[in-house]
């Protein structure tokens, strides 16, 4: 068997697994959003010619072959994956000659470590070493964050080292290898430090996180600012280039033909259109908790396919528009210089004098399907005493009933996050 026939066979294979886990993406089933990350598992795709993708549950990554070398764009999230990516760059390409960065996010870069060997020059916005900075800081609380995030236990990198780029751009950048020419655009999007790039000899956008699975990921409760405006400008610019292909780095992949405008017209309807609820909320001087449940994608968009709550959620959206638009102060004077919230809740225990009052009025809550409701009730016996047995079990029933009715990743790992805990009280306090 020639070399070619074992590619050609490669290709085949890749093909048939790309067909399987595309329809595997398009199913909406709740018990996707959940899962414990195993993060070992690397999927290739193959859409056309000089064109490929890596996957992992979490991100994706590609490379772009040319007659001079690969261009690499992305390089999921450890080390390990970055070898196992290469692996398979040595039996498609040539030597990676340019990494470019989409953005600073640790799925993303953290396995550049690998492609050092052949010495590559390493492209990104001049945001990045900020961000790497920020991350380096920060190291106890974003593991913490992420275990909540996703389910999966981080460990605690205190001397966190991430390969910073060799050449940085500010709002745009050209340059060209092997007969293709790679555009680079800055954007502020999921980060301030988004890149998408445009490849024209083969009409192909690849576009990060500014697409991922689903509602865009505009808003998140772990995290700083998104920038919504910016992001819908950054969409109408990758849409004015026409691209035949899209690529994108969260979730499914590859995106052709019709699709690719259909998937950025409806992205760019419901960013404006959240972003434009929640200004015109701020500007009638709405409070954000119940601007949160008045704000809805169109009737025409809310059970899109393209705009399933996989991974992030309207409401998640209203707060970071409010949080980039509005200060803190929601013009309640009780809140603009508050007590410690255990401190009022103490005072409101001891107002009702019976922690069987509140319990019974958040079951009762509860019975009436006010989930959300019930569980704020019962904060306020479980700030007195978080280990109250009782209060603990019903605050592990009401969460897993949220959790039941829950599909988006964030909100129902957050669910589990706590039921977790609970139960390892419950242990406790029992034992």
């Amino acid at each position: 068997m020639t070399k070619n026939d074992k590619t050609n066979k490669k290709d085949r294979e890749r093909a048939r697994k790309n067909q399987t886990a595309r329809k595997s993406a398009a199913k909406p089933e709740k018990d996707k959003a959940i899962q414990v990350i195993n993060f070992s598992d690397v999927l290739f795709e193959h859409p056309r010619a000089d064109v490929h993708v890596a996957r992992i549950l979490i991100s994706n990554a590609s490379w772009v072959n040319t007659t001079d070398g690969a261009v690499v764009i992305d390089t999921l999230l450890t080390p390990s994956l970055g070898r196992t990516m290469l692996e398979q760059i040595r039996e498609t390409s040539g030597p990676v000659k340019y990494i470019i960065y989409t953005h600073g996010h640790l799925d993303h870069v953290g396995g550049a470590p690998a492609f050092l060997e052949d010495s590559p020059r390493i492209i990104a916005h001049r945001y990045v070493t900020d961000r790497f900075e920020k991350y380096r800081i920060l190291s106890e609380h974003r593991a913490r964050i992420a275990a909540m995030q996703f389910n999966f236990t981080f460990q605690v990198e205190k001397g966190m080292s991430f390969v910073n780029p060799t050449k940085t751009y500010d709002e745009s950048m050209t340059f060209s290898l092997g007969g293709k020419t790679f555009e680079l655009y800055h954007a502020r999007a999921e980060t301030d430090d988004h890149t998408w790039i445009f490849v024209p000899e083969i009409k192909t956008a690849f576009v990060g996180d500014l697409i991922i699975a689903g509602f865009p990921n505009i808003g998140n409760p772990f995290k700083p600012t998104r920038f919504a405006l910016p992001w819908a400008r950054a969409l109408e610019a990758v849409r004015d280039k026409e691209p035949e292909m899209l690529i994108a780095h969260g979730g499914h992949a590859v995106y052709e033909g019709a699709e690719v405008k259909e998937l950025l017209d409806v992205t760019i309807e419901a960013i404006h259109s959240v972003h434009d609820q929640v200004v015109d909320a701020i500007n009638k001087d709405m409070p954000v908790d119940e601007m949160i449940h008045i704000v809805k994608l169109p009737e025409h968009l809310k059970d899109h396919r393209y705009l399933r709550f996989l991974y992030s959620r309207p409401e998640f959206a209203v707060y970071n528009i409010y949080r980039w638009y509005h200060g803190y102060f929601d013009h309640n004077p009780a809140h603009l210089l508050p007590r410690p919230e255990r401190e009022v809740n103490e005072e409101i225990f001891n107002l009702i004098g019976d922690k069987k009052r509140i319990l019974k009025r958040s079951k009762d809550l509860l019975e009436q399907g006010k989930a959300q409701l019930a569980l704020q009730v019962l904060d306020i016996v479980l700030k007195h005493n978080p280990t109250d047995v009782e209060a603990l079990k019903l605050h592990l029933k009401i969460l897993e009933i949220l959790c039941e009715e829950d599909y988006c990743l964030m909100s129902r790992n957050t669910w589990v996050h706590f039921m977790e805990r609970d139960k390892e009280l419950l242990r406790q306090s029992e034992g």
